[in-house]
């Protein structure tokens, strides 16, 4: 059995949604699959936001991205998640430490003379995820996006670790090495 990352983004509601999964074997990897995600807006109206670390097979840890993924917008000051403290460090979840009472965010200001100059903040979330993906269509390196890595202190992967081009089964599900995503297309 081999280890690798996987990384998971989407949103599902009634009958319909996103997600987009990848599978890697490296930071670089992985790193370029949560910009990939965050640059076609669906970020900003997400839902799941993880990394998965499974060790030879096995689900070792999965950790939230927010708290440690900076974000920014031409228009916007660096937008970054922060987690309220006690809160979602008690429980752990996933759902629980993305609500809105768990989280909050710093940044996301309008830039003087920018396209949100004069917005108020709920009007900025509602035209963002349409305006991400517009921007990312046009120049997607314009949507800066970093992760802080050793904040997010994953574990290294143990050897045997997953090569390109191999498949995972996960939960019975199969998995491509790289990505599995209903995103692909958008940018």
């Amino acid at each position: 059995m081999y280890s690798f990352y996987v990384f998971e983004g989407s949103f599902w509601q009634g009958g319909g949604g996103w997600e987009h999964l990848e599978v890697c074997s490296t930071l670089g990897e992985l790193d370029a699959s949560v910009a990939y995600y965050v640059r076609t807006g669906a970020w900003a109206a997400g839902d799941t936001f993880v990394v998965r670390v499974y060790q030879r097979g096995e689900l070792l840890v999965e950790r939230e991205l927010d708290p440690f993924v900076t974000v920014k917008v031409p228009g916007l000051t660096a937008i970054r998640s922060a987690q309220v403290m006690g809160s979602a460090e008690e429980t752990g979840s996933a759902e629980e430490m993305r609500s809105t009472d768990n989280m909050r965010a710093s940044g996301g200001v309008p830039e003087p003379g920018g396209r949100y100059d004069g917005m108020d903040e709920g009007a900025i979330w509602e035209v963002l995820p349409q305006d991400m993906y517009e921007i990312a269509e046009e120049s997607p390196e314009a949507i800066g996006v970093s992760v802080d890595w050793d904040g997010l202190a994953l574990p290294a992967l143990a050897s045997p670790v997953l090569p390109p081009g191999a498949g995972v089964v996960i939960d019975g599900r199969e998995l491509g090495y790289g990505r599995n995503s209903t995103l692909d297309g958008c940018i």
